[in-house]
């Protein structure tokens, strides 16, 4: 939910529960002056038939007063003034139809010339009431239309506010550090915004800054060890070739030149796990996957035929779009782990459709955590020349495409999946 639609449905429910509270208010307070009102009323006009009774004045405009019961006596000994609300039958003339109507009643037990009466004076409410709800309607259209008219102001004045933010956002999702350019932010007459943009502008040079130094150590540190293992590795090969060495000695100097190997290797490996975190293949293309895997089937077929692996493929002729260097490098590693971790006369099953891909091989069960699986320096192979980074190149490939990889493993077949 954005910052805007958030804050105006606060003031939302915060004017709804306002609304209500001043609605019930106004009701009480119009409803206490309307009866204190019709009060005063009643009260005059009961004055009015206690002093024509008491004057002897005919009433002719009232009612003839009640004398009262023993009852009533014994019950209103002095003189009591009673004010309620009741309700009173009548009929409707013309439609024969029997309605109630509601009244504000005055009862008041008085002796008058040395008679108790009961006097009642009433006045009808539905005046009153048609009145107040006049008024609350009136007065709720008013508050309604003055919020609506506070809630659209506010929202507008809130996205002209905030559009220079979420144009900055827009720029900051379409930014790459990888561009030499500096990022071009909109500009905000609001100060806060003002001192965001500063602070991005600065995190991002700095972003930038430290990855064109990352790429260069890693290319630089990359080209100079491979000058001094090219040498060693050349002129190991050189004193191999020598007659003159002993058993011993040919046994260490081979040692030595595997290990040069494995460094090599391991160098190379490092880089490219450095250039794919750095997104330095960020440039795509239309590619087959098919293709890709025929190609790689064709330079493993020597160590497919060596365990007697059988291979089983449905590929399909679909074209994605992609960086041919990471799909090929993905696929490669998929398949060289498919081998390694394969037993002879296994089976590696490749399926690609358009939105997945996976690789299925014969295995023994894994023994360690396979959510280490995918970690660096991480493996459960036993082999010299496993250095544990395959998997994590195909994990780092994934999570640059946004793939979903997944891995699991049935019945001694080890499954790696990519969703696309």
């Amino acid at each position: 939910m954005k910052l805007i639609q958030k804050t105006s449905r606060t003031y939302l429910w915060l004017s709804i529960i306002i609304f209500i509270l001043s609605g019930a208010m106004l009701i009480f307070v119009l409803t206490n002056v309307m009866n204190n009102r019709l009060d005063n009323q009643l009260f005059y006009n009961k004055e009015v038939i206690a002093k024509r009774i008491k004057y002897d004045y005919p009433l002719t405009i009232f009612e003839e007063p009640e004398e009262l019961s023993e009852a009533e006596n014994r019950l209103y000994p002095k003189d009591t003034i009673i004010y309620k609300d009741t309700l009173i039958l009548r009929v409707i003339q013309g439609e024969g139809v029997d309605e109630f109507e509601k009244y504000r009643q005055l009862t008041s037990y008085e002796t008058l010339q040395g008679i108790r009466y009961k006097i009642i004076a009433r006045n009808s409410l539905v005046r009153n009431q048609d009145l107040i709800w006049v008024i609350l309607l009136s007065t709720f259209i008013i508050i309604l239309l003055l919020l609506s008219g506070l809630w659209i102001l506010n929202t507008q004045i809130s996205k002209k506010i905030w559009k220079p933010f979420y144009t900055n956002i827009d720029k900051l999702k379409n930014f790459s550090i990888q561009d030499q350019n500096s990022i071009e932010l909109a500009p905000s007459n609001i100060d806060e915004f003002k001192e965001l943009n500063t602070s991005i502008k600065n995190l991002t040079q700095k972003l930038q800054s430290d990855f064109n130094s990352l790429k260069e150590f890693s290319e630089n540190a990359s080209h100079e060890m491979q000058t001094p293992l090219a040498i060693m590795k050349s002129k190991i090969e050189l004193l191999l070739q020598s007659s003159d060495l002993t058993k011993e000695q040919s046994e260490q100097l081979q040692s030595i030149y595997q290990a040069g190997n494995r460094l090599s290797k391991l160098n190379k490996t490092l880089l490219l796990l450095a250039k794919v975190e750095n997104q330095q293949f960020s440039n795509k293309e239309e590619i087959s996957f098919k293709i890709l895997i025929e190609k790689s089937l064709d330079n493993y077929e020597d160590f497919i035929i060596n365990k007697n692996i059988t291979i089983q493929t449905e590929l399909s002729d679909h074209i994605s779009s992609a960086n041919t260097i990471l799909v090929d490098t993905l696929i490669s590693n998929l398949l060289s782990n498919a081998i390694k971790h394969n037993i002879s006369n296994g089976k590696i099953t490749i399926t690609y459709t358009k939105d997945t891909l996976v690789f299925s091989n014969t295995g023994n069960p894994l023994k360690g955590n396979p959510e280490n699986l995918f970690n660096r320096f991480k493996k459960e192979s036993t082999l010299k020349d496993s250095l544990g980074l395959g998997l994590a190149i195909i994990k780092q490939i994934c999570d640059v495409n946004h793939w979903q990889l997944n891995y699991s493993c049935e019945k001694e077949v080890h499954t790696i999946s990519v969703i696309f």
